[in-house]
């Protein structure tokens, strides 16, 4: 039978997203290597509250949706009646956050939206928004479903929460680059923002 194989995939793809949202971060892009991480050596002005509370939203909304995401694959694996339920409500809890990452991001705060760094974090959300719409179209064919058209929904499910949540880990290592460049107003600002410790570590 092919349930309990997906039940398995549920359960390892949650357990390997359960700790840190990355990997070990990698060295900052070519572009930025001459002195990104020169001690006293800032060419950006530091920032301000309102840039380092914003970097903070960004951090926070992200580990929402991460967060919210996993819950779907809980969710998938509640089997019963009642599993296409439980799928279509995660889902709207899963579009109202992404929803509201995107508004944070496409936000900023004043001078932070000539950055080339905040562009590359915009496009990176950009993509996942893109796998959460694939999500959400894969999601949908659970309601209603039954017997082996369900097996097959939730499998679908499984591998599209999946792609996701590589998605979100590819953000947060964009942020984590962003962070290890100190001449970087953006940079400083997510290095400042206690949510983006968290989300990075």
């Amino acid at each position: 039978m092919k349930k309990p194989i997906v039940l398995v995939v549920l359960v390892v793809l949650l357990a390997g997203c359960s700790g840190g949202g990355t990997d070990t971060p990698t060295p900052s892009p070519t572009g930025a290597s001459s002195s990104p991480t020169s001690s006293g050596s800032q060419t950006a002005s530091p920032p301000t509250d309102a840039q380092v509370a914003w970097a903070g939203e960004v951090c926070s909304d992200l580990t929402t949706v991460k967060t919210d995401v996993q819950g779907l694959a809980t969710a998938a694996a509640t089997g019963g009646d009642s599993v296409g339920t439980a799928v279509s409500d995660q889902m709207s809890t899963i579009s109202a956050s992404a929803s509201a990452l995107g508004d944070t991001v496409t936000s900023p705060p004043e001078n932070l939206g000539d950055d080339p760094e905040l562009t590359a974090v915009q496009d990176s959300i950009d993509t996942m928004n893109g796998s959460i719409q694939s999500l959400q179209t894969s999601a949908s064919q659970v309601q209603g479903a039954t017997g082996a058209a369900l097996v097959d929904a939730l499998a679908t499910v499984v591998g599209d929460t999946g792609t996701v949540l590589s998605d979100v880990g590819a953000t947060v290592q964009t942020i984590t680059t962003a962070m290890q460049d100190t001449s970087s107003t953006l940079g400083q600002s997510f290095r400042a923002a206690p949510a983006c410790d968290t989300l990075t570590a």
